[in-house]
């Protein structure tokens, strides 16, 4: 089938970058927006991927972590609501310096580099898929040491009235989960081998994850896992402040959450200068209705390597 450039209504109208490739007409087969320029018109996706130029301007909310990338089965364009929806097999990348794209084209000229091919097979279970993104964006995300990376079912990305993107929103559904990876910028280095929580890469996964932009921040909710220096937190409903590299677990008398800080080594526990927990009642609540444990994490399915 021929190759052809992706079509939705008003999108012209949005002023938004996005480039698609699709085996047809429909939009029913994969896609590919790449979202750098807020006020760029649409152009043709093999040239305008491989030569985008990064918008460094200071009212770019996106030249922090770079460009947005979106392949999907689908998409939808509501203007009441200025949102698009992606569905089917869906991630979203934010990096800088690498051209992503959904599926190798036919011809790729020698000049164009730093291009990316993320595999799309629907012969792949989803969680098997899920896992080959996370494993390839994490290479990505250390070559440039910043990005941001989440995949799913659905994603919502929400607009203000000037047609920037806000929120992005990623649901998965029938047991799935959504999954993220997120490489802090100006990242400690030695991370790894600090004494301390430090600005390090992030992993997890929840049901529904929804990313402020704007803010900065990461929202996780049902069954929220996030991973960092070997450090595991689980909760209903997990927050993560980018720019100040906190992780907070909102407590109540109806919710439960753990917390274990086993460090990547033995040096990098967390030292409090306190009796440690492990002494007390492992299980012992604290006013928040959280609980705080030290033993091992009963849900190793969703700690993320």
């Amino acid at each position: 089938m021929r190759q052809a450039r992706i079509v939705l209504v008003a999108l012209g109208v949005l002023g938004i970058f996005l480039s698609g490739y699709s085996d047809s007409s429909s939009l029913a087969d994969n896609s590919l927006h790449s979202i750098s320029n807020q006020n760029i018109p649409l152009q043709e996706g093999s040239a305008a991927v491989a030569d985008e130029k990064e918008d460094t301007g200071a009212d770019n909310i996106l030249k922090e972590y770079g460009p947005l990338t979106i392949c999907a089965d689908k998409a939808t364009y509501d203007s009441n609501k200025e949102t698009l929806t992606y569905y089917g097999d869906v991630f979203v990348m934010q990096i800088h310096n690498k051209h992503i794209l959904c599926k190798k084209p036919k011809t790729t000229k020698a000049t164009k580099t730093n291009i990316v091919y993320f595999t799309r097979n629907k012969a792949i279970p989803f969680k098997e898929l899920q896992q080959q993104w996370f494993e390839q964006a994490k290479e990505l995300c250390a070559d440039e040491q910043e990005c941001n990376f989440i995949s799913g079912q659905k994603l919502v990305m929400e607009l203000d009235k000037d047609r920037k993107v806000q929120t992005l929103t990623m649901e998965s559904m029938d047991g799935e989960l959504s999954q993220f990876y997120t490489f802090p910028t100006n990242s400690d280095q030695a991370y790894q081998k600090s004494k301390k929580l430090t600005k390090g890469p992030l992993n997890g996964v929840a049901r529904k994850i929804i990313y402020n932009v704007v803010k900065k921040s990461l929202e996780l909710f049902e069954d929220a896992v996030i991973n960092q220096n070997e450090n595991h937190y689980k909760g209903r409903e997990i927050n993560y402040d980018m720019d100040h590299d906190l992780v907070a677990i909102p407590g109540s008398k109806d919710r439960r959450s753990k917390i274990i800080l086993d460090g990547v080594q033995s040096e990098t526990k967390i030292d409090t200068g306190l009796k440690p927990i492990s002494e007390y009642n492992k299980n012992k609540k604290v006013s928040s209705g959280s609980t705080v444990k030290t033993s091992s994490f009963d849900d190793s399915e969703n700690i993320l390597s």
